[in-house]
């Protein structure tokens, strides 16, 4: 499965890219779905996250109760050391000309998020990943962990 880069633009010129304004990011459509709902989220894909992360938001929109929810302190880069609460979800991505679903537990946090993370647990332990900068696009290969199906 391929995935492009998604591009941004910045205010300011970006010293380490040369001058360059746009900034590529491994942003992935993902579908995550709980007990009630399921909905679309752009999430990044962070091979530096130990876990697959959502704000707590999340977990109220898609029906999760995270009351009696496992928890662990979790050190979130740029945010320090903050609460996370264990659900599992289905989680589904696509390319249009593959598709893949699997439950994972996956953590939620209490702060808001711009993006949720694709990290180890709950995503990359699933998929081998060809990060291609230059080409600005990742490739997805499920692995021998892979516990889903491909549909």
């Amino acid at each position: 499965m391929k995935a492009r880069y998604r591009p941004g633009t910045t205010f300011a010129p970006i010293p380490s890219l040369k001058g360059g304004r746009v900034r590529y990011r491994p942003l992935l459509t993902l579908r995550v779905t709980g007990p009630t709902h399921s909905m679309p989220r752009d999430c990044l894909l962070d091979s530096g996250s130990d876990d697959t992360v959502f704000a707590e938001g999340i977990a109220v929109a898609l029906g999760i109760n995270l009351h009696q929810a496992p928890q662990l302190a979790i050190n979130l880069a740029g945010r320090g050391v903050v609460r996370c609460r264990y659900a599992p979800v289905e989680l589904l991505i696509s390319d249009g000309k593959e598709t893949y679903e699997w439950t994972a537990m996956v953590g939620f946090v209490p702060v808001l998020l711009q993006n949720p993370l694709l990290g180890h647990a709950g995503f990359l332990q699933f998929f081998d990943a060809d990060f291609r900068g230059a080409d600005h696009e990742v490739i997805l290969t499920p692995n021998r962990d892979f516990t889903g199906r491909r549909i």
